[in-house]
């Protein structure tokens, strides 16, 4: 591929005539020649000279040739490359507890905070983003993401009862928020949108948590201050534990001290919702971070190549007459040779040694390979490829240990494409395996299943191993049944690049899909999956019958709302 192939059309145009201004020269040369002097005897005094000529025109136009060529941008290779830009964090803290059903503000108090923050988050698209809900717990619904439709979408399905522990914990929730931004350099801030009744969970204690971790709080009040009462089923109204009917208020006063205490500022809700776009021009002045935005698959250049050949052609033809005085230029040709390579040759270095090692592993020796992967990993400390590989040359030399930590160094990587991940976890739960760790491997197959749901291998190896978590094998074996009991050694499927010649190292190797040898059938590994994901499912129904408990109970101060 070429970036701009226009440079190649004009090449079509160039060279030839370059070469017929070349030839006009020439025959103007000979004219000037012939009216000096006879030509033959010309022709003696001078007879290096048409060669030097010539050879000097066919240096010109082949460097000309690969000026073009490198002008052209030619892209071969693709490489993994971070996109990353300058970032704020910000935190959505939303109230969904009863109170927020309150109708002084139409249609509600949460519908109208979903549709106001919905707001915000279109104003800060590119700056990463987390919802918190709260009620009387506080609970992490978006983790902190660049991904605004994701946010916007997590944040439009939230109701009441998200959180089921009711009541009103603004404390708590500004500890979450704190703890959810408390990885991340840069400007940190929290949206908390709320009608200000808290019950007893130390509100300004936590705003001063937040000012020591360098967080703001804009807060956004909801409601109003004669508020109403709170509707109940059947057209009735939410009552107390005295059976007095609750009247919701917007309590602006604790609400304007916490965003004091943290250097932020107090908001009243509006109809124009017009305190949304100064939190966003507040929240976009803080100091921002570098921070990955994204990563994506680019085609390597490789202009260095055609540049340097052009450059060193060009060179030598400015040394010929050194050549025809019978001076010897080797040395300067010799210096110029390495100064033009050496820059693509440096820029290659990583690549090489990844292509070296591929070659030396494909040749089983895999301690060679071992040393090249550690020099490309040394070149290029984020691509994923060195280590990978370096798995499975470790995987061959029996180490276990070392090449589970492989595997699992690229598996925890966000920024790792999730089919190479999904390889990474697939051979170290097969790592895991032949290591004893059956339950390590257990988690690491279905870790490989959730990125790849239709690998047949890993679904049947997750069922080995926890048929033999469940019946581990006894502690001695003869060495027959030892070895029909082992998996079999990987096979390498390794796939063919685009960078180069058809040699690998161009993208990590694909997974050695070992399937341990249990004599285990389908219908076996089936039953065995089955019954696992029946105890899991038993589990979640008793997590979930523990969480409508609680949210059936009273908090302990008896305010629920």
């Amino acid at each position: 591929m070429f970036r701009h192939s226009e440079w190649l059309a004009a090449g079509l145009l160039a060279l030839p005539a370059a070469w017929a201004l070349r030839r006009w020269a020439e025959i103007r040369r000979r004219r000037v020649t012939e009216a000096m002097g006879r030509a033959s005897t010309l022709a003696r005094m001078v007879a290096l000279a048409p060669r030097r000529r010539r050879a000097s025109l066919a240096l010109r136009l082949a460097g000309i040739f690969f000026l073009l060529i490198a002008l052209a941008g030619p892209q071969f290779g693709v490489e993994l490359v971070e996109t990353r830009s300058d970032v704020r964090q910000a935190v959505i803290a939303i109230d969904v507890s009863l109170s927020m059903l309150t109708p002084d503000v139409k249609p509600n108090r949460l519908e109208r905070a979903k549709s106001s923050l919905s707001l915000l988050i279109d104003q800060l698209r590119g700056e990463r983003i987390g919802v918190v809900a709260f009620a009387g717990d506080a609970q992490t619904v978006c983790p902190l993401t660049q991904d605004a439709d994701a946010a916007k979408q997590l944040l439009g399905a939230l109701e009441i009862g998200a959180v089921p522990t009711p009541g009103s914990a603004i404390g708590g929730a500004l500890r979450a928020s704190t703890a959810l931004l408390g990885r991340y350099p840069g400007g940190k801030a929290v949206i908390l949108l709320t009608d200000g009744e808290d019950h007893k969970s130390d509100p300004l204690g936590a705003a001063r948590e937040a000012a020591a971790a360098g967080v703001r709080v804009f807060a956004v009040g909801i409601g109003t201050a004669d508020g109403e009462p709170i509707p109940a089923a059947g057209g009735t109204y939410h009552k107390d534990s005295k059976g007095s009917t609750v009247v919701s208020r917007l309590d602006e006063g604790a609400l304007a001290q916490i965003a004091r205490e943290t250097g932020g500022a107090y908001y009243r809700t509006t109809p124009g919702s017009d305190e949304i776009t100064d939190i966003a021009k507040r929240i976009r002045e803080l100091d921002a971070a570098k921070g990955v935005s994204g990563t994506a698959h680019l085609w390597r250049n490789r202009y260095a190549w055609p540049a340097s050949a052009a450059f060193l052609l060009l060179l030598i033809e400015l040394l010929l007459p050194l050549l025809a005085r019978g001076k010897t230029a080797a040395p300067a040709l010799a210096a110029l040779a390495c100064l033009a390579l050496a820059a693509p040759a440096g820029a290659a270095t990583a690549e090489g040694h990844l292509r070296a090692g591929n070659r030396l592993y494909a040749g089983e020796k895999y301690e060679a390979a071992l040393a090249r992967y550690a020099a490309a990993a040394e070149k290029r400390p984020k691509d994923p490829r060195p280590s990978f590989n370096a798995g499975g040359a470790l995987y061959r030399l029996e180490s276990l240990e070392d090449a589970a930590a492989m595997y699992e160094t690229v598996a925890a990587r966000a920024d790792v494409p999730p089919a190479v991940r999904a390889a990474a976890l697939y051979n170290l739960g097969d790592a895991r395996f032949r290591g004893g760790d059956f339950s390590g491997a257990a988690a690491a197959f279905r870790g490989a299943l959730t990125l790849a749901p239709k690998d047949a291998n890993a679904r049947h190896n997750l069922a080995v191993a926890l048929k033999r978590l469940k019946n581990p094998p006894p502690p001695q074996k003869n060495k027959k049944n030892q070895k029909k009991d082992e998996p079999q050694k990987p096979e390498d499927k390794k796939d063919k690049t685009q960078d180069g010649g058809g040699e690998e190292g161009g993208q990590p190797k694909s997974p050695p899909k070992t399937r341990p040898q249990d004599a285990l059938t389908k219908e076996e590994a089936e039953r065995i999956l089955r019954a696992v994901g029946e105890r899991e499912k038993q589990a979640q129904r008793q997590v979930q019958e523990g969480k409508d408990r609680r949210a059936r109970s009273k908090p302990p101060s008896g305010e629920d709302w």
